[in-house]
């Protein structure tokens, strides 16, 4: 584990107060993007930097095809007119505008979950100054997240084990819910209760500051992408 928190100080890994300002700036100009204008290449260069991010920490083949998917959707919205064909274009024009607003926060969000330890998070929060109220929740959605993803899994391979395919839930669809979503509803009280407890333990609920051994620093890379998407984002809403 604390190999795992020292992960954190790689140099290509982002502060973790930056990747919220870059989340927040990233779904601001996704969601409320024009489609004209020379703007529309600013948007871009900040929808794509989840990507990049994702690409700096390794994952060349998960960045590579978020980058790929977001470029074609964005040509999609802004420049795609299929001849005088109003509704061809319409089909083309909507799903790629519902992808430009939404996919680049998920992806965002994705970065931040696969590269941010809850320990380094909860520091960042308490750096920032933020309540309590705010900081366990958060803590606990991050752990409560990814195990849950697991727990789903565990169950799906027990159904198979007993032969319950899809193929069933075809014949039996209520009856498939039901087997699915049980299960899945008692593993999630029990793994909330016990995350809540874990927080608790360790010391989330006290009044008092926390120690940490984790050493948090803004570096020259934090400073440089925050920086440059906020240039981005003031350049966009003055073209």
């Amino acid at each position: 584990m604390y190999n795992q928190i020292l992960s954190q100080n790689h140099k290509r890994n982002l502060d973790p107060r930056i990747k919220l300002g870059l989340m927040l700036i990233v779904s601001l100009i996704s969601l409320t993007g024009g489609v004209t204008g020379n703007e529309v290449f600013i948007r871009l260069i900040i929808m794509l930097i989840p990507t990049i991010l994702l690409m700096m920490v390794g994952k060349y083949k998960v960045g590579l095809i978020f980058l790929v998917l977001i470029i074609v959707a964005w040509y999609g919205e802004a420049f795609v007119t299929l001849g005088q064909s109003q509704l061809a274009t319409l089909l083309v024009f909507v799903p790629s505008g519902i992808m430009t607003r939404f996919f680049p926060s998920l992806v965002m969000g994705y970065y931040i979950f696969k590269t941010t330890q809850v320990e380094v998070l909860i520091l960042g929060l308490e750096r920032m100054k933020l309540s309590r109220k705010l900081t366990i929740p958060i803590a606990v959605m991050f752990r409560f997240i990814p195990t849950i993803r697991v727990e789903s899994a565990s169950i799906k391979d027990a159904m198979k084990m007993r032969g319950i395919s899809l193929r069933f839930a075809f014949k039996k669809p209520m009856q498939y819910i039901e087997y699915r979503i049980v299960p899945l509803l008692n593993s999630v009280v029990k793994i909330g209760n016990e995350l809540t407890v874990a927080s608790i333990t360790r010391g989330l609920n006290l009044t008092h500051k926390r120690t940490s051994i984790v050493k948090l620093k803004i570096r020259w890379l934090d400073w440089l992408f925050i920086i440059a998407t906020v240039v981005l984002c003031i350049t966009y809403y003055l073209v």
